[in-house]
């Protein structure tokens, strides 16, 4: 049974607690703190990664988000991680690292949510909901999930010859 349960986390990715830590203060002005840019350089091209500041409107910071990417020609999507995730810390060490991650992830902008620093409650709004992580979502014009997502179901064990692939295809669409 022990072994059973270890091989379906893996498959599915970290399963996320609905116990989340309250936000400390209240959110500071959107204008303040929208979002907090994390750019790389990679050999076939940028990969824009934002860490998404948890003190500030997640409605707002999205939006904000979406309009930077689409000015630099890029596609939008959130990412729901955690520092305790595995499959989380898979993709963050090979993003930009692994050739194979770096295609699946060319042409993107992803705005990083750390699901343990956000309110719960202001993501469930927004549409930001799920069940397991990692996920990403596609995000419309407005910063908003259009339906579209992709999480760690999605592959098997956690290595760029297993994740690029249905990476690369969800982020082609």
């Amino acid at each position: 049974m022990k072994r059973t349960l270890l091989v379906a986390l893996v498959v599915v990715g970290c399963a996320k607690t609905s116990e989340q830590p309250p936000a400390s203060k209240p959110a500071e002005p959107a204008a303040a703190t929208a979002t907090k840019v994390v750019s790389q350089q990679s050999g076939s091209g940028d990969l824009a990664w934002h860490t998404v500041d948890p003190k500030a409107p997640v409605a707002d910071s999205l939006a904000s988000f979406v309009k930077d990417a689409k000015a630099a020609g890029l596609k939008p999507y959130a990412y729901l991680h955690a520092s305790w995730c595995g499959p989380c810390n898979a993709i963050e060490k090979t993003h930009a690292a692994d050739p194979q991650m770096v295609d699946a992830f060319k042409g993107t902008a992803i705005a990083m949510i750390d699901i343990d620093a956000a309110d719960s409650k202001a993501l469930d709004a927004h549409g930001l909901q799920s069940s397991a992580i990692p996920v990403f979502f596609t995000l419309d014009d407005a910063g908003k999930p259009t339906g579209a997502k992709i999480d760690g179901g999605a592959w098997g064990d956690n290595i760029p010859a297993n994740m690029a692939p249905p990476l690369k295809a969800f982020f082609s669409k």
